[in-house]
């Protein structure tokens, strides 16, 4: 092998070295300093707690959309959700997801979930749901 092949070789690894460096020192200041980060800009320098969040059901009303009740903390959200974004429809009660549906009541006419006296079930009222938004020939 040729000395200066092997110098080449050395100062090419050397250089590369260098330039991984730089960029990690770059990388630890600017997350320190809070630029980048998982924290958004509102929030530099604290800590994100993570809530647990969990899909309750979750329905397709169309090749590209669905329905999505979801329990974030001490939350539940029902969801639309498509390809491109995600809306948040209502906001409901946690304790009425984890309630047995009572056998006895006679759910009267089309009051959507959680709203009066002719509430529905959550599985009902999403199949209500994609019924109503199914194409037919």
């Amino acid at each position: 092998m040729d000395v200066s092949l092997l110098a080449l070789l050395v100062r090419v690894v050397v250089s590369l070295g260098v330039v991984l460096a730089v960029m990690a020192a770059a990388a630890a200041v600017l997350r320190r300093s809070g630029v980048v980060g998982s924290a958004p800009a509102g929030r530099r320098g604290m800590r994100r707690r993570s809530l647990p969040l969990e899909v309750i059901a979750r329905h397709g009303l169309s090749r590209g959309s669905s329905l999505a009740v979801v329990r974030m903390g001490e939350r539940a959200l029902v969801l639309g959700v498509t390809e491109h974004q995600v809306t948040l429809l209502t906001e409901v009660d946690p304790a009425e997801l984890d309630a047995p549906p009572d056998p006895d009541e006679h759910f009267a006419g089309p009051a959507g979930p959680g709203i009066g006296p002719g509430t529905l079930p959550w599985k009902v009222a999403l199949e209500q749901l994609r019924e109503r938004t199914v194409r037919r020939s």
